[in-house]
């Protein structure tokens, strides 16, 4: 795995984001590095069945696109070849699911309650609206645990190529819970 690579798409994909998703970030506001990232994490809306993509929407996705067939270019072919098999198995909605697409908290942050903060702000949210949330977690230990605490469960395993390596991502849906 390239660690520079791995930047570079990660980068791409925040800020596209940041213009087309549901972004949150955490900040450290109790010390003297006011302005320091302990964690972001972006949620795709739910997008309804019958709901068709508008013209901007197609655009930003058609640039996201171009931005990381550049990149594969520029560092060669790398990350997870995930196929989309498991979420047209699994979301079975009509309503749609909150995504979480991506949830990065720092090593020296975690375990202080940043990602359940990062999660519960959509989490709320789709409680309110009776709808459902859906991630994928590259790790079992612990991961799987700290999205089981937060209402999510298993429901598929998915295996994923990168580069002849095989990464096991686990699939995980949340139900919506009732208000009061």
């Amino acid at each position: 795995l390239s660690l520079e690579r791995n930047s570079v798409s990660l980068g791409i994909r925040c800020r596209w984001g940041m213009r087309n998703a549901l972004f949150y970030v955490a900040k450290d506001s109790s010390s003297d590095e006011k302005d320091k990232v302990l964690g972001v994490a972006m949620w795709m809306p739910p997008r309804p069945v019958e709901l068709k993509e508008t013209w901007g929407e197609w655009f930003e996705n058609w640039k996201l696109w171009t931005q990381q067939v550049g990149m594969n270019l520029y560092y060669g072919r790398g990350g997870l070849n995930v196929k989309a098999e498991a979420q047209s198995e699994i979301w079975t909605d009509p309503k749609g699911y909150y995504f979480l697409n991506i949830m990065v908290v720092l090593p020296g942050a975690q375990g202080k309650g940043i990602g359940k903060a990062l999660a519960g702000e959509v989490t709320k949210r789709a409680d309110q609206e009776g709808i459902k949330c859906y991630l994928e977690s590259s790790r079992d230990i612990p991961n799987m645990k700290i999205y089981e605490a937060m209402g999510f469960h298993f429901v598929k395993g998915m295996d994923c190529e990168d580069g002849g390596d095989v990464c096991k991502l686990f699939c995980m849906v949340r139900d919506p819970k009732p208000i009061g």
